[in-house]
C-alpha cells in the first residue's frame, strides 16, 4: 500500500479503519508491531492457560474420534468397495468406447448393487455392536465434558471481563442456547 493510503491527512480515507499515521521511524514500526502482537496474543486465548488447556482437550478428543472412525471404515471395508466399483466402472467405460455392450452395463449395475448391499450389511452389523455403541457414547460423554469445562472457563468472571472477544466467542458457541440446553453441567 502506498503512503497516501495510510496517512491521516488524506481526506479520501477518513472512514477507513486502516487510516492511521504512517510509521515514520523504526521505533514507530516496533511500537505498531508490539501492539499487533499484544492484540493477537490476547485474541488467541494465550493469556488464559485454562482456556487453552480445555480447547486442547477438545481437539484431542476430536482427533481420537476421527482415528476410531477411520478404523471403523477399515473394518467395514467401505473404501475398498468404492475403489473396486470405481475401477470396474473405468474398465467398463473403456470397453464401451470400443464397442457397445448393454449386457456388461447390466452386469456391472447388478454386481455393484450386490456389493453395496453387502457393504451396507457389514456397516449395519458393526453399528449394532455393543463395542461401537459404547465407543460413541464414551466419546460423546468426554467431548461434552470438555466442552462444558471450556464454556465454564469462557463464561467465568475472568473470561467475561478480560476481553470483549471472549464474550463474543461464548455467544457464538452457544448460538440459540443450544449448548446451555444440551449440556447440563455447562450452566
Amino acid at each position: 500500500a502506498s503512503k497516501e493510503h495510510f496517512c491521516s491527512d488524506n481526506p479520501k480515507h477518513d472512514d477507513d479503519p486502516l487510516n492511521h499515521q504512517f510509521p515514520r521511524t523504526v521505533d514507530d514500526v516496533v511500537f505498531e508491531h508490539n501492539q499487533f502482537l499484544a492484540r493477537i496474543s490476547t485474541e488467541c486465548l494465550l493469556p488464559n492457560y485454562d482456556l487453552i488447556e480445555r480447547a486442547s482437550k477438545i481437539m484431542t478428543t476430536c482427533l481420537l474420534f476421527s482415528t476410531q472412525i477411520k478404523r471403523f471404515m477399515e473394518t467395514t471395508k467401505v473404501h475398498e468397495l468404492h475403489e473396486k466399483t470405481r475401477h470396474e466402472r473405468s474398465k467398463l467405460r473403456y470397453a464401451n468406447k470400443r464397442s457397445k455392450h448393454d449386457d456388461e452395463e447390466t452386469n456391472f449395475r447388478s454386481d455393484r448393487e450386490e456389493r453395496t448391499q453387502r457393504c451396507s450389511d457389514r456397516i449395519h452389523r458393526e453399528l449394532c455392536t455393543e463395542t461401537y455403541r459404547h465407543m460413541i457414547t464414551r466419546f460423546d460423554e468426554v467431548f461434552s465434558a470438555h466442552l462444558a469445562e471450556f464454556m465454564k472457563n469462557l463464561n467465568s468472571d475472568y473470561g467475561q471481563k478480560s476481553n470483549a472477544h471472549l464474550a463474543n466467542l461464548s455467544m457464538q458457541l452457544d448460538y440459540n442456547g443450544f449448548l446451555s440446553s444440551s449440556i447440563p453441567t455447562y450452566q
